[in-house]
């Protein structure tokens, strides 16, 4: 019986994740583009380090996402960011997966996460390496494709019962983990609820995304340089 109940959730979770997916993708690629500048594009790119010279230089099409990721949550313009200026001016239903989506986006944070359970057609469980904590991460995609103890770079959208990625994951590999390990570690520090803090306790979001963002993607030969 209580692996019944526990199939009979999962299909719960996973249908919610489907719907939600959906909404995420239409954020994404429709409606919050609108709220950034040209500027912020310019701004993340020499953040995160795949700006040279001016130029937003790539290394691959998950990178484009991760810089999309960037501006959409922590590039600031008048205080707020492009999720905040359309929580401002749309009229949400909160009983909709849209509303429930905005406030995720709203609450989100970019960590590091280990896998530690595949769970087939449903997704991972998985430990928060900055913030010590256990999520329950739905992506059927993901779960056919990962195995235990892989470690990607992630913003995390969290829900009441579950958790899921923005839809930008990179992987990190023993030299991006070691540098992680050595440059984050000591300066980020855990607060409940899965989100890093400096240790003078100011809230640097965008700081801890872009220094896991520049251990992960930049060349082994500049990240030394930017991670000083």
């Amino acid at each position: 019986m209580v692996e019944n109940d526990t199939k009979s959730d999962y299909s719960r979770l996973v249908g919610l994740y489907n719907r939600r997916r959906a909404v995420i993708w239409r954020l994404h690629n429709e409606v919050l583009p609108k709220y950034l500048s040209k500027q912020a594009f310019q701004t993340g790119g020499e953040k995160l380090g795949i700006s040279q010279q001016g130029t937003l230089v790539f290394n691959s099409e998950d990178e484009m996402g991760v810089l999309l990721d960037y501006c959409l949550h922590d590039d600031r313009e008048g205080g707020t960011n492009a999720v905040q200026r359309y929580m401002a001016e749309a009229r949400l239903d909160v009983d909709s997966d849209e509303y429930a989506v905005v406030k995720a986006m709203s609450r989100s944070f970019h960590t590091v996460v280990q896998v530690m359970e595949v769970l087939p057609g449903v997704g991972v469980r998985a430990t928060d390496l900055l913030a010590g904590c256990e999520y329950l991460l739905i992506d059927m995609g993901f779960s056919q494709t990962t195995i235990k103890g892989v470690v990607i770079a992630t913003r995390i959208y969290p829900y009441d019962d579950f958790v899921t990625t923005s839809g930008a994951p990179l992987p990190v590999d023993a030299t991006g983990l070691c540098e992680i390990h050595d440059s984050l570690f000591p300066r980020y520090g855990p607060e409940q609820g899965g989100q890093c803090l400096l240790p003078d306790g100011r809230r640097k979001a965008a700081d801890l995304t872009a220094a896991i963002g520049i251990a992960v993607m930049t060349p082994l030969t500049l990240r030394l340089v930017m991670l000083l």
